[in-house]
């Protein structure tokens, strides 16, 4: 007879971890042709023509980006509670009530140029975003309420407000289920001829922030010691719940800002399905990239090109959903990989 024993391992570096990320993506992706190959479907054709739809045009190249700036902001989102051991899996309903904010702001604010108002409508989804992600920091810190349940749940009542509001106060007046078209004044500049906007401007900018802070500011150490130990943290004098409400309320404005380029960079309009799970996909991209916000750019990018990829895959008659089952795929393998990377297996004889 034999046993398994798991030891614990030594705590292993980032970039380790990055490597069995990679990994794990690689082991997903090979899953995902094996899924196709058992369908009846040629795998080397369909990732063949993914990557031809991604990269091989001009369109395919800008329209991957374009759909990598939202996972930016929400993989910020996620990775800045992260890096604090806070698990915000709430960034779906804080994008959801930023985009509101910022609907409401770009269709009822008087009109003023866009050097002005662009930035009251960021400020604006900001705010929604922050004040959505309050709630559940204060059930945290006040009834001790585990993070991940109090910020599911408060998606779908976020989801449900929008809805509300896009069926009910907001609806157009050809009664169809969208706001009124936004103002040119309350839409994104694009960059060049293509559909790239300023968004993405935003997005770096916001990487290049979250960098410094995380790394050279008094802040940024707060955050990576009660990461590593909340008591060591309350010893070293860190006010533990002064900074957790700092971060939820940063990391409920990240997501906000992903909910107000949705509608002001590509919608252009408020309706019920701005999302398509970027709160969801943000988490495995702030995963992926354990919290580094320039590697979340690239994994950003990679997560992105998988779903504008996997659109060509209707063209081979396999539905476009595999996209999302690589996504799923992707998620278990990483999840799975943590066994790998954390304890040693170990087969003896009893």
């Amino acid at each position: 007879m034999y046993k398994i024993i798991l030891e614990q391992k030594e705590r292993v570096s980032k970039n380790r971890e990055l490597v069995y990320n990679i990994i794990a993506i690689i082991v997903a992706l090979i899953i995902s042709g094996i899924v196709l190959a058992m369908n009846g479907y040629n795998p080397f054709s369909a990732f063949a023509g993914m990557f031809q739809t991604t990269f091989g045009s001009t369109f395919g190249l800008t329209e991957t980006v374009v759909k990598t700036i939202p996972l930016i902001f929400t993989g910020l989102s996620v990775a800045i509670a992260l890096n604090s051991k806070v698990w915000n899996v709430g960034a779906e309903g804080q994008l959801y009530i930023g985009a509101l904010w910022a609907s409401w702001f770009a269709l009822y604010m008087p009109t003023m140029p866009k050097i002005i108002g662009i930035p009251l409508i960021l400020i604006a989804s900001m705010m929604g975003g922050a004040i959505w992600a309050f709630i559940p920091a204060l059930l945290k810190m006040k009834f001790k309420m585990n993070e991940v349940i109090s910020t599911l749940l408060m998606n779908y009542v976020a989801i449900s407000i929008l809805n509300y509001f896009v069926y009910g106060p907001m609806k157009r007046s050809d009664n169809f289920p969208y706001s009124e078209d936004f103002p040119k004044e309350a839409i994104f500049s694009k960059i060049g001829s293509s559909n790239i906007h300023i968004g993405l401007i935003f997005a770096i900018a916001l990487v290049l922030i979250l960098f410094y802070v995380l790394k050279y500011t008094k802040f940024g150490y707060e955050l990576r010691v009660i990461g590593s130990s909340i008591k060591a943290a309350k010893y070293a004098g860190i006010n533990y719940e002064k900074t957790m409400l700092f971060v939820f309320l940063l990391s409920g404005a990240f997501a906000g800002l992903a909910g107000a380029n949705q509608v002001c960079g590509i919608e252009h309009k408020l309706h019920t399905h701005i999302s398509d799970s970027l709160g969801y996909t943000g988490i495995i991209v702030a995963w992926l990239a354990r919290s580094n916000p320039f590697i979340i750019v690239g994994f950003a990018f990679f997560m992105s090109s998988l779903l504008i990829g996997s659109e060509s895959l209707q063209y081979e008659g396999i539905p476009v959903s595999i996209g999302k089952l690589m996504q799923s795929f992707i998620l278990f393998s990483i999840l799975g990989s943590e066994l790998f990377k954390n304890y040693k297996i170990k087969i003896k004889r009893r």
